[in-house]
């Protein structure tokens, strides 16, 4: 029986194994196109934070006096602003239209986390009143940007 099996023998049987295997996994097929969809989510601006520094000496008619802004981007996506202004809020007797903010375009895109500064000028306008009731308030001043 050893006779029968030498190594060519082998070797030949394994080839014609591997051949006959090749040729019944050999199916006829089609080729096709196909196409799908998939979803992205697009992320939403976050909020500008604007701030000042507390500015003092205002008077009726007075001087300008000069207040710094800082705009802060809080968000995970660089955004653009581009306006920013602000009004006096009312403190008791003391009334906010009796003051100005100059509005300052800052016209710029901040980096996601990223803080700048832009100057302005707020001042207390004359009434014609008696304005007695804004002497010693501290007022807010309410920042806003577009």
């Amino acid at each position: 029986m050893t006779r029968y099996l030498t190594k060519k023998r082998v070797i030949l049987v394994g080839i014609v194994a591997v051949a006959i295997g090749l040729a019944a996994g050999a199916l006829a097929y089609f080729t096709s196109n196909g196409s799908g969809t998939g979803t992205a989510t697009v992320g939403s601006a976050t909020a500008i934070t604007l701030s000042s520094a507390p500015v003092g000496n205002l008077f009726p008619g007075g001087a300008d006096v000069p207040v710094t802004v800082t705009i802060n981007n809080p968000g995970s996506g660089a955004q653009f602003v581009n306006q920013v202004s602000g009004t006096v809020a009312d403190n008791g007797g003391c009334l906010g239209s009796w003051f100005q903010v100059d509005t300052v375009t800052y016209g710029a895109t901040l980096a996601p986390g990223a803080s700048d500064t832009a100057a302005t000028n707020v001042r207390m306008l004359d009434s014609g009143t008696n304005q007695d009731a804004c002497q010693g308030l501290s007022m807010t001043i309410n920042w806003t940007s577009n």
